[in-house]
């Protein structure tokens, strides 16, 4: 009883957090949009990275982890893990969570319409709309949806959130992101994550089953 008491407790902990925090970063992500335009036009100066220096090469690099073609392929792998381990409902959890939060994410950039930074200002390839960033909401969404399928413990969960973090950040230094496309990004993941835990078939987030009521 006591285990399985404490692995609930965390789990309504960590979903609570997860809404809070989403719920901030969002609705901060779209007034400065909407609200102040100047902040926004100001840290992208401020943070942009020179074109050449070693340090924009590494940032590529960087950020190209957190995009599709890393992050769709890790988390379908994810997926068949957990189908190889008879897990069958936290693999289709899985895939469901990530899948619909990135067709999310895609529509809202279609529905915003909102230009990328200037173009001359760009220091990696991008197409699409501005608003939210999908690396930012992509990895975080990714990683943290593993986390929850496969129980991992707050370490894991910690170094999941530094990555979506740092990718979030490239995406501001390589100048193909308004700030606050990020922190949109970075607040959608987290309120799809806290609304999804709630339909997990399992969670372990101590090592111990349990299942949301």
């Amino acid at each position: 009883m006591g285990s399985r008491g404490s692995a609930a407790a965390e789990f309504c902990n960590w979903r609570r957090v997860a809404i809070l925090a989403g719920l901030l970063c969002l609705v901060a992500g779209l007034l400065i949009w909407r609200c102040d335009p100047a902040l926004d036009r100001a840290i992208h100066m401020t943070l942009l990275v020179q074109p050449g220096a070693g340090l924009s090469r590494m940032l590529i690099g960087l950020t190209n982890l957190g995009g599709g073609t890393a992050m769709i392929p890790l988390g379908l792998g994810a997926c068949a893990l957990l189908l190889w381990r008879g897990e069958r409902g936290a693999a289709l959890w899985l895939f469901a969570t990530v899948a619909s939060g990135r067709i999310v994410v895609e529509a809202a950039k279609h529905v915003f319409d909102r230009p990328r930074p200037p173009a001359g200002d760009w220091l990696t390839r991008v197409d699409s709309y501005s608003m939210p960033s999908s690396h930012s909401a992509g990895t975080m969404l990714t990683l943290l949806a593993i986390c929850a399928a496969f129980g991992a413990s707050a370490r894991w969960r910690f170094a999941a959130l530094a990555f979506a973090v740092a990718i979030g950040a490239t995406r501001i230094v390589l100048g193909v992101h308004w700030p606050s496309d990020v922190l949109a990004g970075w607040g959608f993941a987290l309120l799809w994550m806290g609304a999804a835990i709630r339909w997990m078939p399992q969670a372990s987030f101590s090592g111990v089953p349990y299942r949301p009521r």
